[in-house]
Parts: structure tokens; sequence; C-alpha cells
């Protein structure tokens, strides 16, 4: 799997939402544990810095939490995750 670039939280957030939805709704995480831990860790230092269409969906509740998650993902974010899970 191609490596989320790590410079656009935009970009960074949409990685988070499959990567939690793959994990916590499919039990069929899409990067390891530590990947998904990085990634938390970068969009709690540039939370403020996001910009996207979904971040409405994610708190930074979420993004401290160790344990699932109740958010409601878009269809695209599970079309995007199935997708990814096709191609390893």
């Amino acid at each position: 799997m191609e490596k989320p670039d790590m410079s656009s939280p935009n970009s960074m957030l949409s990685w988070w939402l499959m990567a939690s939805y793959a994990y916590y709704d499919l039990h069929n995480p899409i990067m390891l544990d530590e990947e998904f831990d990085e990634l938390t860790r970068f969009l709690k230092d540039r939370w403020d810095e996001v910009d996207h269409p979904h971040k409405g969906l994610v708190t930074e509740s979420h993004l401290s939490a160790t344990t699932g998650y109740d958010i409601h993902y878009p269809t695209i974010v599970k079309h995007c995750v199935f997708s990814v899970l096709r191609s390893v």
C-alpha cells in the first residue's frame, strides 16, 4: 500500500477515516498500528489546519481515544477502503 503524504492535513484526515473504518468496523487494518498512531499524532498537532469536508465527523476527543470510534463513516470512505483492500 502507498504510504500517505504526511504534508497535507486534509489528506491525512482522509487516511485516518479510512484506517479507522477498516480497523474498527471491518477488523481488517490497512496500516500498521504504529502508522495509525503517527497519523493520529500528526492530526492532533495540526487539527486547526484541517479544512476537510468530513472534519465535522471527527472530534479532537476521537483523536485522543484509544478504543473504537462512534463515527458515521461516509460511503466514499467505505468505497476507498474496499478499493485499498482489493489492491493488496
